[in-house]
């Protein structure tokens, strides 16, 4: 019972860490590596209930994982916060769940991306004093700040804050067993 309760209280973590990534992500494009460390502490922990094996077998699984991302980042085709974060979310299923899981985060990742150009093609259609404005400050963490500041990174062709699509991905991983 007791154990049932730690892994509840870990996978709870995990959830409230990318619930910050994501926050960071939007505000300033970049995920913590504080953030992504407590994700992999809390992802450790939830394979210490399955024993030593499983464990060592996520191991080698996001190990695996990083190499192949890290390649992207590597190459600009992903932010190294992101790398980081997509192998520490691999601790959150069993080693034979991880490819469903990555699956689940690049399908997330495509449905943003649709997202985007359909967002970039509305607002270069708009007229130029419907437009955000290019550098203009934020103005909190309202609803319009939010969209006005979205709108003017997605112009200004910003990357993506793809911490969106790790927390879909896993939300969808999670929900598919």
């Amino acid at each position: 019972m007791i154990w049932s309760a730690v892994a509840w209280v870990l996978a709870g973590a995990i959830l409230a860490c990318l619930m910050l990534a994501i926050a960071t992500d939007l505000a300033r494009r970049i995920i913590p590596n504080g953030l992504v460390l407590v994700v992999l502490g809390c992802g450790i922990g939830l394979r210490l209930f399955a024993g030593p094996w499983p464990l060592l077998a996520s191991l080698c699984g996001a190990l695996a994982v990083f190499a192949a991302v890290g390649a992207l980042a590597a190459y600009d085709l992903l932010g190294w916060g992101d790398a980081k974060l997509i192998a520490a979310v691999t601790f959150i299923v069993p080693v034979d769940r991880v490819i469903p899981l990555l699956l689940a985060i690049a399908l997330a990742g495509g449905l943003l991306s649709c997202l985007y150009l359909t967002a970039r093609s509305a607002l270069r259609c708009l007229s130029p004093l419907a437009r955000p404005e290019r550098g203009e400050p934020a103005r909190g963490w309202t609803l319009r700040g939010l969209i006005r500041r979205e709108g003017s990174r997605i112009l200004a062709n910003e990357p993506m804050p793809y911490a969106v699509a790790v927390l879909g991905g896993v939300a969808f991983g999670l929900m598919a067993r």
